[in-house]
């Protein structure tokens, strides 16, 4: 090869390395939500009328991280434990960790064996390199154990980006117990999509009451009003991975029976799970089923 085409190879080659990076985003939410200018009201955080968020499958994302969880042994009194590996199989470390939504690591775990459920953790750090976390005691009560999908996502510290990352893990069973578990105190009284076209952002209405229809009044959790995860329903490998999105400022939030919406680009054709997550003083999830067309 001559000296003017590898010139010119060079060249092409660092052109194409610079749109790359000048596309990737650069905010702390900007990879779970494109066009991330979030409004805030009453010091609450919203999406901006023009963010959506995003359906991924972090490994198809090829981000050079792994991630490794141990599930909590409740019965032996163990926490459950995480590493995010990096390059040369470095754990991820505090320092190395910027805060978005208020909280460093954000953690979901899906149960898809035994019983059928979602919670939201944010795991601490460990002087190993470790992250551990403690299942909610309403949520690992009798708890028959099973598979888990983990899902985590956080900041760099040093590049300001979003990282996803996703394993697998296994919970041993949980020993009958007879904690005191409150009873349901939310409901969704309506929930709607604007369409539901594979590939189109669509905005997702929830309304919510109290378990009587009676008024509530939510309280920021994690910095803004609520949170909400999108999984593939559990039979469905192909579509398999989640969406993390958090309300857009729409209006009706602060009513007697508030409405939060979101904003999401709906993945592939399938059925789905929209899992919201609320506080009125104690976290409450809530989902509603709903099927994505071509």
């Amino acid at each position: 090869m001559n000296a003017s085409k590898q010139v010119g190879m060079i060249t092409v080659i660092a052109l194409a390395i610079f749109i790359a990076l000048r596309n990737l985003p650069d905010t702390h939410c900007a990879l779970l939500h494109s066009d991330h200018q979030p409004v805030m009201q009453n010091g609450v955080e919203f999406c901006g009328v023009n963010e959506e968020a995003n359906f991924y499958r972090p490994k198809a994302l090829n981000y050079p991280f792994e991630l490794k969880v141990e599930m909590p042994d409740v019965n032996a009194g163990k926490p459950g434990k995480l590493w995010v590996l990096g390059a040369h199989q470095h754990p991820v470390l505090d320092h190395e960790v910027a805060i978005s939504h208020t909280q460093k690591l954000h953690l979901h775990l899906r149960q898809i064996t035994g019983r059928e459920g979602y919670v939201h953790l944010h795991p601490q750090p460990q002087e190993d390199g470790s992250w551990t976390f403690v299942l909610p005691q309403e949520f690992q009560a009798n708890n028959p154990g099973g598979n888990f999908l983990a899902y985590v996502d956080f900041v760099s510290a040093l590049s300001n980006r979003s990282v996803l990352a996703e394993a697998e893990a296994a919970m041993p069973g949980v020993g009958v117990t007879t904690p005191l578990v409150s009873p349901p105190r939310l409901k969704i009284i309506e929930s709607s999509l604007s369409h539901q076209r594979a590939g189109e952002v669509a905005l997702c209405r929830v309304k919510l009451s109290g378990i009587n229809e009676e008024s509530l009044k939510l309280k920021p959790l994690m910095g803004t009003l609520g949170h909400a995860v999108v999984f593939s329903r559990l039979t469905d490998e192909a579509h398999r991975g989640y969406a993390h999105l958090h309300p857009s400022l729409e209006g009706g939030e602060y009513d007697a029976q508030p409405t939060l919406w979101f904003r999401l680009r709906l993945p592939p054709a399938g059925d789905y799970q929209f899992w919201v997550h609320v506080n009125d003083g104690t976290d409450q999830y809530l989902k509603f089923d709903f099927t994505v067309k071509p």
